[in-house]
């Protein structure tokens, strides 16, 4: 038996379930698949992985276009201001929101809350959702795709890829990748400070690696922190209190003491992208199509601008899926300016401050005292942190979309 849609969303994280909410209110029979149990709102115990997720601002209109900041606003605290600086040398660029005349440069959101407010939304809306379904075969047609599963097959008009960065629907269509391990590990954790952290997040270069705190509810940041992986190694399996102690060496005491850090969590970092986002009636977004460095928290924001790009499509499709294929593309060339310059941005900013070489490492100093002299690089980087990339997508301007 085949079940027929117009849009198959392979993959239900953060990404693939922020795209079924977006097309929550569309006239388009949609079905969410992934190969793992969905999570549910009742749920006794939700997953808590230690994330949290900076939305730039263009990223929390989104999310309030879509009814959805409403619940997030209860824990979600603003980053009003953001310092950035090298351990052991000169030099520190410190940004304001207020200056350049914005309420913050993004918010922090527990990952976990983040996925609980799209799983409610998905539910209270007619979003088919099939659980566990695992794709084993992809047949494409002139006007669509077919999903072979295990006892049934799903056809689409359009298939969306959001299944991660070892994608099947990507490896499956033979879509060639290029891939570049950083040789780092991200450990994630969170911890309390004697001092209140007045809505900073903190931008740390180690002689490890990148550090980042970033301000959650009350006197809690949020850290990660990015080392190679044979020193992620050893300081991941140190003791909490001999954690807290190499964590308070690095960052120093800017914000007081460190106590009751929570459980830490280890991810390894590369860089992955793909050579190919739009494939006839198959598109890939999120890590599916680009997987970056977490250095300046671009990844989620990115998917987020390509799912308000492709809505844009979407709603223009009058005509049903009959021009499909000649917007997709456009959809994709439109794209692929923000998508290269946000990884040219965190693949050469980890590079600035991790690669080691003498001339390098003497001039980071100066390059984050000039960094707040030149008005035209310190606009680029607030612009990153704002998601405010030139686009006129109508949910990255808080505009509900009108189908």
């Amino acid at each position: 038996m085949i079940s027929q849609y117009d849009i198959a969303i392979v993959g239900a994280g953060l990404v693939g379930s922020s795209l079924a909410c977006a097309l929550a209110k569309s006239p388009y029979r949609i079905v969410l698949i992934d190969s793992q149990v969905f999570p549910t709102v009742n749920a006794d115990v939700r997953p808590n992985d230690g994330r949290s997720i900076a939305l730039a601002l263009a990223s929390k209109k989104m999310f309030s276009a879509l009814g959805l900041w409403d619940v997030l606003a209860r824990n979600a605290v603003a980053i009003k201001k953001i310092h950035i600086s090298n351990q052991g040398r000169f030099g520190v660029t410190r940004l304001d929101s207020a200056q350049h005349g914005v309420e913050s440069f993004g918010y922090l959101v527990p990952a976990h809350e983040l996925s609980d407010s799209l799983v409610k939304h998905i539910e209270q809306h007619s979003i088919k959702r099939l659980q566990p379904f695992q794709v084993t075969e992809i047949r494409r047609y002139a006007d669509g795709v077919t999903l072979q599963g295990k006892n049934e097959s799903i056809a689409a008009k359009l298939l969306i890829a959001a299944d991660g960065a070892n994608s099947f629907i990507r490896d499956r269509l033979n879509i060639e990748v290029e891939e570049k391990s950083y040789q780092q590990t991200a450990i994630v954790g969170s911890i309390e400070t004697e001092r209140p952290h007045q809505n900073t997040a903190y931008e740390r270069f180690t002689e490890h690696g990148p550090l980042a705190f970033l301000p959650r509810l009350g006197n809690q940041s949020g850290f990660i922190w990015m080392n190679p992986t044979d020193t992620a190694k050893r300081n991941y399996n140190l003791s909490d209190t001999a954690f807290m102690d190499e964590l308070q060496e690095n960052f120093g005491f800017r914000l007081g003491h460190f106590s009751n850090i929570s459980k830490r969590f280890a991810y390894p970092l590369s860089l992955l992208v793909s050579q190919q986002r739009v494939h006839e009636r198959v598109v890939l977004i999120g890590n599916a199509a680009q997987t970056l460095h977490p250095i300046a928290g671009q990844g989620l924001n990115l998917a987020l601008r390509d799912i308000a790009e492709l809505c844009e499509i979407l709603v223009a499709c009058e005509d049903g899926f009959d021009a499909i294929d000649a917007k997709l593309h456009d959809y994709q060339a439109k794209r692929q300016p923000d998508i290269e310059n946000t990884i040219r941005f965190t693949d050469r900013l980890n590079f600035l401050f991790t690669a080691d070489y003498p001339l390098l490492s003497h001039s980071r100093g100066l390059g984050l005292a000039l960094l707040g002299a030149i008005p035209s690089l310190e606009e680029r980087i607030v612009k990153q942190n704002l998601g405010a990339l030139g686009s006129t997508a109508s949910l990255l301007q808080g505009r509900a979309l009108s189908y």
